[in-house]
């Protein structure tokens, strides 16, 4: 039972009037509340339902019979502070609006205390969620909940906000019709920064075991969207799995690989082993490397996603967020992914020869076999790092040249007949120009319209296949969404976003 809660049926006056329901959590700085108020729908009284979140630290504070809230002589001045820091932070979430996090209708005091107002979205989590739905999720239905999560995060990023909580228990899952959508929520651990810096300096941050990287066992102290990047690839993988990640402390790639259904796509590996490294350096620094790799898998110098004219750790027509300071280089991400998928697939490739249940240090008494196998091992993990595509040169040289010999003679014999004049050389094909216009698939879109190198560049329309992230757009495109607008080296410029036939986001950058 939650203690020294507001009783049901008492009132809180904001713009409107909120009647308390019941108390539905409490944590160290707050307690959460479902709330009613009557709001007219046109010239029509209606009962709409909310969220109340009231500034209570549970340590020290108590509570009178009105509902005011009671604070020691000795903890004042920690209690003046701390409401300050909670009403900032409640006043900042009021002004962020996107389709994927929760929105702060009106923020107020009263009985001593701050108080903000939420919209009320249920009480299904993405524990919850999964939970119902077989325990696990398939890989679609993962990625078309975690892809709106990632432009929730971009957006908190580029306002320079770190949430520090992400987790299953905090993201709530609304339903639209037929539609379901993850909201973000429970900004209590968020944090703001200023030149990169903290713009109040909290302390140790609360630390969620499987899903919170191991830096937030100390104070934050400079901006780094690889701590939500960690927590949200922890979420990807329970959702994907079932279960909820080992600690931070004792995570490791071949845990990754054995928790993981074997049905995943390597992209998704890739995403979720880079996402989870230790080390805060080892991971993807911005929101659109960790995308990339999650649509385009790990790149590598021959043949990458990453590889383009910016240099930046993008594709040009994967719009996601404007480029914010990175303190590592793309490539060294991708070096360090590289090294670490590579072992993780000898892991994989390992796990799926041994028979289920054998003992993994059983070996061949008959020593050519134990050559063997580690032959083939050897083989399968310069599989998993080659490019995709690669001459097989080497089979080739094999040929001895008494055979090529022998094998050109015998085509010479069959195709040249007497008197026959070859050509000293054959003309090049002239090359053909790139089209000026017309459809390119994107995989999370098709655009239809001008093109530049085979690339959106002008004026055309982008039909969406699935959700995905644009930049410039507060509302994440849905299937079956469409923008008709100006394209630039395959970013989207300005236009409009328009769902069902109607317009219902302007976009300009």
């Amino acid at each position: 039972m939650i203690q020294n809660t507001l009783t049901v049926g008492a009132t809180l006056k904001g713009a409107t009037v909120y009647t308390i329901a019941e108390p539905l959590h409490s944590g160290g700085f707050g307690i959460t509340y479902r709330a009613t108020a009557q709001i007219m729908v046109g010239n029509i009284p209606q009962t709409a339902t909310f969220t109340i979140k009231e500034f209570f630290m549970s340590k020290i504070c108590s509570r009178d019979a009105d509902g005011s809230v009671v604070v020691a002589t000795e903890n004042q001045q920690a209690f003046k502070y701390a409401k300050a820091d909670f009403k900032t932070e409640a006043e900042i979430l009021h002004s962020l609006k996107h389709d994927n996090i929760v929105p702060v209708n009106e923020v107020f005091e009263q009985n001593n205390t701050v108080y903000y107002v939420m919209s009320y979205l249920g009480n299904i989590s993405l524990y919850q969620y999964v939970a119902e739905n077989g325990g696990a999720l398939q890989e679609s239905q993962a990625k078309d909940i975690i892809l709106p999560l990632t432009s929730a995060l971009a957006y908190l990023h580029n306002r320079n906000i770190l949430h520090l909580d992400i987790k299953p228990d905090n993201i709530m899952m609304v339903r639209h019709g037929n539609t379901i959508k993850p909201v973000l929520i429970d900004f209590g651990q968020a944090m703001y920064f200023v030149n990169g810096k903290p713009k109040k300096d909290k302390g140790i941050r609360g630390y969620s075991k499987g899903y919170s990287p191991l830096q937030l066992k100390q104070n934050v102290s400079t901006f780094s969207p690889s701590l939500d990047i960690y927590s949200l690839a922890a979420t990807l993988l329970y959702m994907l799995s079932g279960v909820d990640p080992c600690d931070a402390e004792e995570l490791s790639t071949h845990k990754i690989y054995k928790t993981l259904p074997e049905s995943v796509s390597q992209n998704t590996m890739d995403a979720i082993i880079c996402g989870l490294q230790k080390e805060a350096v080892s991971r993807p620094n911005d929101i659109a490397s960790f995308q990339n790799i999650l649509e385009y898998g790990i790149p590598s110098t021959t043949n990458s996603s990453f590889s383009n004219n910016t240099g930046d750790g993008r594709i040009p027509t994967d719009p996601i967020i404007p480029d914010s300071p990175k303190p590592i280089s793309t490539k060294l991400i991708a070096i360090a992914c590289v090294a670490v998928v590579s072992l993780g697939g000898w892991f994989a490739w390992n796990k799926f020869n041994k028979n289920e249940g054998g003992n993994a240090t059983e070996h061949s008494a008959n020593n050519d076999t134990q050559q063997s196998q580690k032959k083939d091992s050897t083989s399968v993990i310069a599989d998993t790092i080659k490019p995709e595509h690669v001459d097989d040169k080497a089979h080739v040289a094999k040929t001895s040249k008494k055979d090529e010999q022998k094998q050109s003679n015998k085509i010479e014999e069959k195709i040249e007949p007497a008197n026959s004049h070859k050509p000293t050389s054959i003309p090049s094909p002239k090359p053909t120009p790139s089209p000026k216009s017309g459809t390119v698939n994107l995989g999370y879109a098709t655009w239809k319209g001008e093109l530049l190198n085979g690339k959106p560049h002008g004026n055309g329309t982008m039909m969406f296949h699935r959700s995905h992230a644009v930049s410039g757009c507060y509302m994440t495109p849905q299937a079956g969404d469409y923008i008709i607008g100006y394209c630039q080296n395959g970013v989207i410029q300005n236009g409009a976003l328009y769902r069902d036939g109607e317009k219902i986001e302007t976009i300009i950058r």
